[in-house]
């Protein structure tokens, strides 16, 4: 069975807390004489700091004015100029701008008592170019890595490594951007739960969406570790990555076919099919394209079949899948290849077990493989299924009787309780007496000689023959006895 798969998408923007993050711009106090504030989450990257209209150096305002901490480093400006810089950039919502803004200042100004919050504004700036500039997620690493050796817990640095860095490194990543996002991706999961404290939740984001947004920078983290997994040929790894992320977060379809993909390549095919039915049948925020979601489950519908043998049990697991990111543990379906095994199994006990049906499947197959031939020499005129049978019977399961209140006519399913295999046909119709006998779901044992067959579908039809404890109208019809094996 060959497997055509889809790739999942390189880059994979957490919304949510993408959304979050990227507002969390740090913004200062616009006095030379106070120390820089960290906004609360949700304040616009372009507003204007403190109270309408005030300056900086208000008159009467002086070193130690209240809100200073005490003990604290004072920072102050160089000059009026990099105040003025800073005020700009403060207020220039374009991040195109903004960027050349934060070069001038880290040119004019390398050394700055403001470094760490302009490090966190070119990360917040970054940011938001490296949807559409490559470039720009490059730099941002560099940030990012520049911000941790002096904050190593900054969550949005570590965010934002964990969120870029895969498509910085791309498949075949560097050494370096390896261990980057392999330790920023482990701070994110290590500090979420400080980062997302209740007592840190933003009064305009409802406790919901904070636990999402949670759960959303958990999955990217984790994605970001099943990718350095498939760099490191890690399958194990990357399977367990995956899967963590869509406990995490559950409204990942790109992440469910990639997941997918992973297990049916390590012949996982009852998992990675509930994956791709996954994929293929979310409709939620962040649902793949139309024409992708058709292509994922056209590729369900066909392997599901050439993997079970048939559709039986689809529905289910489409309907589990609806509801669910992972499949149910202990989820079985067995291959086509197991259910012919087993059936094979079954067909050979029962050969060995049943002397009259060892009979009747050796002269199914002989005449299916060697038709008329074999018919006219061997078959007809003789007995059947012979001396060599204890009961001297064929068992059949009753499968119609024509017509039913004086039948002359009734098919027998010998192979298969369900599929008639053998045509009972009588001169006379049979007697009230044996319609309890000669009745639909009623085993019935038969014998006598074979007046033609079929070859597909397959049918043996016998005239008069012998019933067990059924008086005939007409009499049985006589044969040969012949030896088979």
């Amino acid at each position: 069975m060959e497997f055509c798969l889809m790739r999942a998408r390189k880059t994979v923007i957490v919304t949510g807390v993408f959304a979050l993050f990227t507002s969390a711009v740090p913004v200062a106090v616009l006095h030379a004489e106070e120390p820089l504030q960290q906004p609360a989450a949700g304040q616009a990257a372009g507003q204007q700091p403190g109270a309408a209209g005030q300056q900086p150096g208000a008159a009467g305002q002086q070193p130690g004015a209240a809100g200073q901490q005490a003990g604290a480093a004072q920072k102050n400006y160089k000059d009026r100029a990099e105040y003025d810089l800073y005020a700009k950039i403060t207020q220039t919502a374009d991040p195109a701008a903004r960027l050349e803004l934060l070069n001038t200042w880290q040119d004019k100004y390398p050394q700055t008592d403001f470094a760490q919050e302009r490090a966190q504004y070119f990360v917040a700036t970054l940011n938001q170019l490296a949807p559409k500039d490559p470039a720009a997620r490059k730099k941002l690493l560099d940030k990012t890595a520049e911000l941790l050796k002096t904050d190593p817990k900054n969550f949005q640095a570590l965010y934002f490594t964990t969120l870029w860095g895969p498509a910085v490194g791309g498949t075949s990543p560097t050494p370096e951007v390896l261990t980057q996002v392999d330790s920023a991706a482990h701070g994110v999961i290590d500090n979420a739960n400080d980062a997302f404290d209740a007592s840190k939740k933003p009064a305009n984001v409802s406790a919901e969406d904070f636990e999402k947004a949670k759960n959303q920078a958990l999955s990217a983290a984790h994605n970001a570790l099943a990718w350095q997994a498939i760099s490191k040929k890690d399958n194990a790894a990357t399977e367990s990555e995956y899967k963590a992320s869509l406990q995490a977060n559950p409204a990942q379809p790109n992440i469910s076919a990639a997941y997918g993909k992973l297990l049916v390549e390590q012949k996982k095919y009852p998992e990675g099919l509930f994956e791709y039915a996954r994929a293929g049948q979310y409709d939620g925020p962040g649902a793949l394209p139309p024409a992708t979601r058709q292509q994922l489950l056209d590729y369900f519908n066909k392997a599901y079949k050439d993997f079970h043998g048939s559709d039986e049990g689809k529905q289910q697991m489409m309907d589990q899948a609806k509801t669910s990111a992972l499949p149910p543990e202990g989820l079985q379906v067995t291959s086509a290849a197991d259910l012919a095994n087993k059936q094979a199994d079954a067909m050979n006990a029962r050969i060995a077990s049943d002397p009259g049906f060892k009979i009747w499947y050796a002269v199914k197959a002989s005449l299916q493989e060697k038709g008329d031939a074999f018919f006219n020499s061997d078959i007809k005129g003789a007995e059947l299924p012979g001396e060599t049978v204890p009961n001297k019977s064929f068992t059949g399961t009753v499968i119609s009787v024509d017509p039913p209140d004086a039948p002359t006519k009734v098919l027998v399913g010998v192979e298969d309780p369900t599929k008639p295999d053998a045509s009972l046909e009588f001169s006379q119709p049979l007697p009230a007496s044996a319609l309890e006998k000669v009745k639909v779901g009623e085993k019935l044992d038969f014998s006598g000689i074979a007046d033609s067959y079929t070859k597909d579908p397959y049918m043996v039809t016998f005239k008069d023959p012998t019933v067990p404890g059924i008086q005939t109208a007409a009499p049985a019809k006589k044969g040969t006895q012949r030896h088979r094996r």
